[in-house]
């Protein structure tokens, strides 16, 4: 059984779209990287790292940059933490605020979404606890 020319080309243009449609979808819903084993760019106390920010705030929010502060926790909600009044940790799913005290010194970990230099406040997501 012999295919015709246009039987032939309608099967390529088939596989031509599946495969672009697969190379799509693997590279859209690629695994993301935990932020355990992310590359940190600062790692310091969280007013050194804020009068740094202010210097070249362009230089820190683009990309995906994170960071590890050490300071103290002024503030808490359930899904965060304020340090140092000026930097909020979203936390990462499933960790949770309870253990977590105001006053109390907290070595944390996340990446930057975002530096609001009006109100001088840093944003993190997906933060994790290194320890208290």
């Amino acid at each position: 059984m012999s295919l015709s020319k246009k039987s032939k080309t309608l099967i390529a243009l088939i596989l031509v779209i599946a495969i672009g449609a697969y190379a799509a979808y693997s590279y859209a819903y690629k695994a993301h990287t935990a932020i355990e084993d992310m590359e940190v760019a600062y790692a310091g106390n969280a007013q050194g790292f804020l009068n740094k920010i202010k210097e070249n705030p362009e230089e820190w929010t683009k990309g995906e940059k994170v960071i590890e502060l050490t300071g103290l926790i002024t503030a808490k909600d359930e899904k965060g933490v304020s340090v140092n009044e000026s930097v909020y940790f979203q936390l990462a799913e499933g960790t949770t605020t309870e253990t977590l005290k105001e006053g109390e010194k907290i070595n944390i970990k996340g990446r930057i979404i975002g530096y609001d230099d009006l109100l001088e406040e840093l944003k993190l997501d997906k933060a994790v606890i290194i320890k208290k």
